[in-house]
């Protein structure tokens, strides 16, 4: 095989992996069906606005928002208070 012949097929492998690394990360990592008292918690703990605009974009609009706004609010309810003087 030639040279030219070796760096298309390295080049159309790295194009497939990026092709299937993008579509792994099309949801972020959020699995559509999850939990979203869970995720909104998690959100809340780490002092996010709320996200569930974001997720029903990502999710088709199949977002539990009333259950990840209460998981939000539980989460942001963990965070340390920092003591007023």
């Amino acid at each position: 095989m030639s040279r030219c012949m070796q760096a298309m097929s390295k080049i159309l492998a790295l194009a497939a992996c990026c092709a299937v690394m993008a579509g792994c990360a099309g949801t972020g990592g959020i699995d559509c069906s999850a939990d979203w008292y869970s995720i909104g918690q998690r959100d809340g703990r780490l002092g996010a606005d709320s996200q569930a605009e974001r997720y029903a974009a990502r999710c088709s609009g199949q977002v539990d928002r009333q259950r990840y706004e209460e998981g939000l609010s539980a989460g942001l309810a963990m965070r340390p208070r920092i003591p007023s003087f």
